[in-house]
């Protein structure tokens, strides 16, 4: 591609989310030649707290809602992208679009997200089959969020040249100063069954109230479990509404423990997030970003997921450790927070473009 010349890049996405967004300014950061279009899922498609998208210079935004199947492939061929990023293969829309667009010649790299974390089920056995018999072809790269998805994409039949990591950051606009420290536990999500909310409650209120009067558990989100909790919380765990970014960074800012029970938890950015603020971590063995943003005894513990005791004795160990102990501990998981950040993941996709065209 020549000197100033465009870059063009299609996103064929889910739900965009804060981190998205911050990926999205990082892009344009790093080459202001870039000229960016996201086909999203909006309130019409996802029964969610629906992010508030504001406007991004030079980037134009396309709710799924308001689109056809035949409308995404008029738009690929409006466009003529030199990239479409694709979050995974279950919008059979998107993929067609893509497929159709290729059989009519158009040259793209074709990136596919994925944040799977491989178990070696049967069903994942299943799909790998599925995968390298109608979309192997389809992608020509895999982008991955850490270790457990890289093992992944490595079975799908990509080599490491066909694999680009750092998929996920936080949003380094957003987050990227040290909160101060205060002694309370802190939940920020949904509340659905899969985050172990019960089991976080459960653990939480098993430990003696003198150390919960000390510590108090602070639920930030919305969901299905909000009435279970209200009906189990004392008046040491307090109950916050979902918050937009800006909110959610006053209320952050105050500093704590982050916990994240999780029975499943594929990544999980809000670990990031909390890495670069400064808080020692209490987290489920489940959760995928635990391998890039704790260590064990470091800056947090860890703790086997679906098992309430494992969990009560990690929340015990945070409240035992010494003021000097727990800034010790914060200090390291800010340290540990700048791992991974918003120009890393904009880069790696950008690393897609063959150097004759850059």
């Amino acid at each position: 591609m020549n000197q100033g010349e465009p870059i063009k890049i299609v996103f064929l996405y889910a739900e965009v989310v804060g981190y998205v967004v911050g990926m999205l300014k990082a892009l344009m950061r790093c080459d202001r030649r870039l000229e960016i279009d996201v086909v999203y899922f909006d309130k019409k498609h996802v029964n969610s707290n629906q992010f508030v998208i504001n406007g991004i210079e030079s980037i134009k935004f396309h709710a799924r809602s308001s689109l056809t199947n035949a409308q995404i492939v008029e738009l690929l061929q409006e466009i003529k992208p030199d990239i479409i990023v694709v979050s995974g293969w279950w919008d059979k829309g998107y993929l067609h679009a893509i497929r159709r667009y290729r059989s009519e010649g158009g040259l793209v790299q074709v990136v596919c997200g994925i944040d799977d974390q491989w178990k070696g089920t049967i069903r994942q056995y299943i799909g790998i089959i599925y995968f390298q018999l109608f979309y192997s072809k389809l992608f020509d790269f895999m982008w991955v969020t850490g270790k457990p998805q890289y093992h992944f994409a490595q079975r799908f039949g990509y080599g490491n040249e066909r694999i680009i990591t750092n998929l996920y950051s936080a949003d380094n606009e957003v987050f990227h100063i040290k909160a101060s420290f205060s002694k309370r536990f802190v939940f920020v999500g949904r509340f659905d069954p899969i985050k172990a909310l019960d089991q976080l409650i459960d653990a939480y209120l098993s430990l003696p109230e003198d150390v919960q009067s000390k510590w108090p558990l602070v639920l930030i989100g919305d969901g299905q479990l909000r009435q279970y909790i209200e009906n189990k919380k004392n008046n040491n765990i307090v109950l916050k509404p979902f918050l937009q970014p800006g909110d959610l960074m006053k209320e952050l800012m105050q500093g704590g423990v982050s916990c994240l029970a999780s029975h499943s938890e594929q990544w999980g950015v809000a670990i990031h997030e909390m890495a670069i603020l400064g808080y020692p971590f209490v987290l489920s063995s489940a959760c995928g970003a635990a391998t890039e943003f704790l260590i064990s005894g470091y800056n947090g513990f860890m703790f086997r997921r679906s098992h309430t005791s494992s969990l009560r004795d990690a929340l015990l160990k945070i409240t035992m450790l010494s003021d000097e102990e727990l800034k010790l501990f914060s200090q390291r998981s800010h340290a540990m927070g700048q791992r991974i950040t918003s120009e890393h993941t904009a880069y790696s996709l950008l690393s897609v473009i063959p150097l004759s065209k850059i």
